[in-house]
């Protein structure tokens, strides 16, 4: 015999094929945690313990409205089917009064609104949307650190103006200013501790002693310092957030990072918005991401089309020659597609494997293609036939010539005859 089943708020009801209430299952405590479950198509205990309970009746056959339930179920050795509507669903939708009371509709919108709360809490605090914020947060912290440290060099540059050129790299920069402040204060043993070389040593050195610079008073040094302090305390601050990522890729999408590096990686799920929106993705968009501008620029204008998005920032790109580049990305974008659909649908590790494979293919390219493809010639424009026309074969030039040497006797001939006209007249007189 077959039953129909369907959810409302309170339990699962069972129904012949002839509409008749067969059996009822109310959900045990907060109705919509057992809901939520069902809806994602997985299946709770208390209709497990249901359909044993209409087993036990004489029910073999059991028809449900989703097709993930049915598919579950089946995996678990029930005779299920999937049917939408079937019905007990139109039964219980028709008529909710019937198995709800007068009152339906607000146990209705009760139970709606926690699902609804549930359902956010689960997409706030999902583990790719974490990883998103945590990017963009290095970005934001690298901006700052930017804009401070251009701030530092000005401010401090007016004391030792030199030191600029000796000390390029940000952070190196950044640690003297905190450490040392005043130029007064620089010692061989202070800038050893700093782990500078031997020969930036020295420049710094006599660069001390022959400086240009303002001197610098104690309140000035004070705040310089203090600056310099706080953009140190950004440095180890990023450092943190990237350890952060590192641990977090491996747990959310670990071939992902296999294949790209986790930084490389939390950016392609920030461009697509998540974890599912990447697995959902084709190759094709995966290739482009964070080339929206170029990709819409071809299709309004016909410029030619973007190779590569933010994936060019993966070293087998940016490091090949331009003529290769396009296909390894095309490469790259078909391996993560895989990637993120793996660490999605299943978890299953197959890093490694990827990475031989894109390694294998890149190889590959480098060898079939290791010169720049040869230009296209230009055509060279077809010089344009001598058209004849009219009677004797004169040219269309000729023949404009013509007409407008004619014109030019036609007025000739009209003045002449008006100055003869004029004669004629003062002849009279």
């Amino acid at each position: 015999m077959k039953a129909y089943l369907a959810e409302n708020v309170r339990g699962i009801y069972a129904f012949d094929g002839e509409g008749n209430l067969i059996g009822t299952k109310p959900f045990p405590g907060r109705p919509e945690d057992s809901l939520d479950k069902l809806l994602k198509g997985q299946p709770v205990e208390e209709l497990l313990s249901f359909l044993n309970e209409l087993k036990e009746k004489g029910y073999t056959e059991f028809i449900v409205e989703d097709s993930e339930l049915a598919r579950n179920l089946k995996e678990l050795g029930y005779t299920v089917t999937a049917e939408f509507p079937n019905v007990a669903g139109e039964k219980l939708r028709s008529n909710p009064a019937e198995f709800l009371g007068e009152k339906w509709f607000e146990e209705y919108y009760s139970v709606g609104v926690a699902l609804t709360r549930l359902r956010i809490q689960e997409q706030s605090g999902a583990r790719d949307k974490m990883i998103i914020q945590a990017i963009e947060a290095l970005d934001d912290i690298d901006k700052v650190i930017n804009l401070l440290v251009s701030r530092l060099r000005e401010w401090y540059g007016l004391h030792f103006p030199e030191l600029d050129e000796i000390l390029p790299k940000h952070q190196q920069y950044v640690a003297f200013v905190k450490e040392i402040g005043p130029r007064e204060n620089i010692t061989r043993e202070k800038l050893e501790e700093l782990g500078f070389p031997g020969g930036k040593i020295e420049k710094i050195l006599k660069a001390s002693e022959k400086s240009m610079g303002a001197p610098l008073g104690k309140f000035d040094s004070e705040i310089i310092m203090k600056l310099a302090s706080e953009i140190s305390d950004l440095y180890k601050l990023r450092e943190q957030i990237e350890d952060y990522l590192e641990m977090a890729m491996d747990e959310v999408a670990p071939n992902l990072k296999a294949l790209v590096g986790a930084k490389l990686a939390a950016r392609l799920l920030s461009l697509a918005g998540g974890l599912k929106e990447l697995a959902m993705m084709p190759a094709s968009t995966i290739q482009v991401l964070g080339a929206e501008k170029a990709l819409f620029r071809h299709l309004r204008t016909g410029a030619k089309p973007p190779k590569h998005g933010v994936i060019f920032q993966y070293p087998a790109i940016n490091r090949s020659p331009w003529w290769q580049r396009g296909k390894i990305a095309r490469a790259l974008a078909g391996k993560l597609a895989i990637a993120a659909r793996v660490d999605y649908f299943s978890g299953e590790y197959i890093g490694e494997e990827l990475k031989k494979e894109l390694e294998q293919r890149i190889e590959e390219i480098k060898r079939k293609y290791p010169n720049p493809p040869k230009r296209k010639a230009k055509p060279e424009k077809k010089k344009k036939k001598e058209k004849f026309k009219g009677k004797g074969g004169k040219h269309e030039k000729g023949r404009k010539f013509e007409k407008k040497e004619k014109a030019k006797g036609k007025k000739e001939k009209g003045r002449k005859e008006k100055k003869k006209k004029k004669k004629a007249k003062g002849g009279k007189r």
